[in-house]
């Protein structure tokens, strides 16, 4: 009784969806309510990835993150490009790097210097300039253009890509761009403890040979992806696209959230800039028409035995479906599925089990208390942010094969996010989990009504509505949480 007491809002939000979902499996053949359960659970899966990141970062720094989203897309054509065109990879990363590489070595230089206010806005168009400059005349449009082009013919690598001598003059520029935007940042860690030297130095040393690696093997590195069997060049697509997800991730709030932490309102209104910014960066970069990505081999056998009539066969026969109940459910969806519940466990075995879990449950409580123990809480910050961002990179190229990628994607999933975590409440893991599973069933049922109708008992004639049903009840479920518990539920009152 006590459990039922304390857990009211979550025990009476399970009642009305055990009721709600009594009323739409009437009539509902047991094979037809399990495709849409599965089918519900995947789109869980995939808005758990986006709304655990915007958990975490919510729960430990208090920053809402709008731009959220944006890493999800931009994790998602990352992981595309690896996978069909990764000579862009290897003549455009090493940019990143060196910016990257000039960053790190901010608490050498900046904190020597101090910089005033017109001086760090004449460092940023300084910067900017060089950066302008430094991708002057780049031929973006031929290394992208992996597939047959108006010209009928295919943009062969050595014609698309720049001499080397080109290339590394371009990285040192970026380099160049990274030391000047350091003196309009300022130090990043003056009230915090210092890094070492020799640390900061070997950071930088590092990410400037990875950009110089990528690009001396270039070609070579390309045919091997290229060649590579698609189910581990689609496991390789899955770390890219995390790895850029947190990367990005972690130049964002170093960068920018940063300096604003004591400002809330200038973060909400940065992190929405920058997700027109991403959006016009997809834009330009890949265009504005979308594209699918290849499924894995497999999971997209099409051959006599298939589909598979259990998984057991599936192992063996890599069929792009399953048998679930007399009903063909596609495999692939199945690992979505899978990677969902891996990342619940493995976020559950990072916060609970960890010495990194340990502290950042810390932090939520008392950042204060725990940099007064000799942590870096600034770096501490830094990695939940790109964990959180990671998590939705490693979503986007999930979704890839099952949805496509596409400039619009970013709003689209940043929505239903959003709507999970104002379900489960806000800075809560375990509460993006159920948000998700009643985000996710909500719209697989509501497709379902869209397209086959609903038979209420009551009725004796089946009833269907308008798309806008499906999205709706997304809505509706967060209505009817929030005005039994406002803070969702498992969300807790502010102190």
């Amino acid at each position: 009784m006590n459990w039922i007491t304390q857990n009211r809002s979550l025990v009476i939000t399970l009642v009305i969806i055990a009721f709600v979902s009594a009323l739409l499996l009437n009539g509902m053949s047991v094979a037809t309510a399990v495709s849409i359960f599965l089918s519900g659970i995947t789109l869980a899966a995939l808005y758990f990835l986006v709304a655990s990141g915007i958990s975490i970062i919510f729960g430990l720094m208090d920053v809402l993150n709008f731009a959220h989203g944006s890493f999800f897309m931009l994790g998602a054509y990352a992981g595309w490009t690896f996978y069909t065109n990764p000579r862009l990879i290897f003549n455009s990363v090493p940019f990143l790097l060196a910016l990257m590489a000039a960053l790190s070595l901010n608490n050498i230089l900046a904190r020597r210097i101090s910089v005033p206010t017109l001086g760090r806005w004449a460092a940023t168009l300084v910067a900017v300039g060089i950066v302008v400059f430094a991708i002057r005349d780049f031929p973006l449009d031929k290394l992208v253009a992996m597939g047959t082009t108006m010209t009928g013919k295919v943009i062969a690598t050595a014609e698309a890509q720049e001499p080397l001598t080109t290339m590394f003059y371009r990285t040192a520029l970026f380099f160049l761009a990274g030391l000047v935007l350091n003196f309009a940042f300022g130090s990043q860690n003056r009230d915090t403890l210092q890094p070492s030297t020799t640390r900061t130095v070997a950071t930088a040393l590092t990410l400037v040979a990875l950009g110089v690696l990528l690009l001396l093997v270039r070609e070579v590195g390309e045919q091997a992806i290229l060649n590579t069997e698609s189910n581990l060049r689609f496991l390789l697509a899955l770390i890219f696209g995390a790895t850029v997800g947190g990367l990005l991730g972690a130049l964002m709030e170093w960068g920018l959230i940063r300096p604003l932490y004591a400002r809330p309102i200038y973060q909400i209104l940065l992190t929405l800039g920058l997700v027109f910014v991403a959006d016009q960066v997809v834009r330009l970069v890949w265009g504005p028409a979308g594209a699918f990505m290849e499924i894995p081999k497999w999971f997209s056998t099409q051959s006599r035995e298939c589909p598979s009539d259990n998984l057991i066969l599936w192992l063996s026969q890599h069929c792009d479906s399953v048998m679930v109940f007399g009903r063909a459910f596609p495999s692939y969806r199945l690992l979505i599925i899978l990677i969902g519940i891996s990342m619940v466990a493995a976020i559950a075995l990072l916060l609970q089990r960890s010495r990194l879990g340990m502290i950042i449950r810390a932090g939520v409580q008392d950042s204060e208390m725990v940099e007064a123990l000799g942590i870096n809480v600034r770096r501490i910050f830094t990695m939940v942010f790109g964990i959180g961002t990671a998590l939705a990179g490693l979503g986007g190229v999930v979704a890839a094969p099952f949805l496509g990628v596409y400039p619009g994607m970013a709003l689209e999933f940043l929505l239903q996010a959003f709507i999970v975590v104002v379900i489960g409440g806000l800075g809560s893991i375990p509460g993006a989990a159920v948000g998700a599973l009643l985000v996710g069933l909500a719209r697989a049922y509501g497709d379902h009504i869209v397209l086959s109708g609903i038979q209420l008992p009551w009725m004796a004639d089946s009833i269907s509505g308008s798309p806008a049903i499906a999205r709706a009840s997304t809505v509706l479920i967060m209505a009817i949480v929030l005005f039994i518990k406002p803070t969702g539920i498992f969300g807790k009152k502010e102190s």
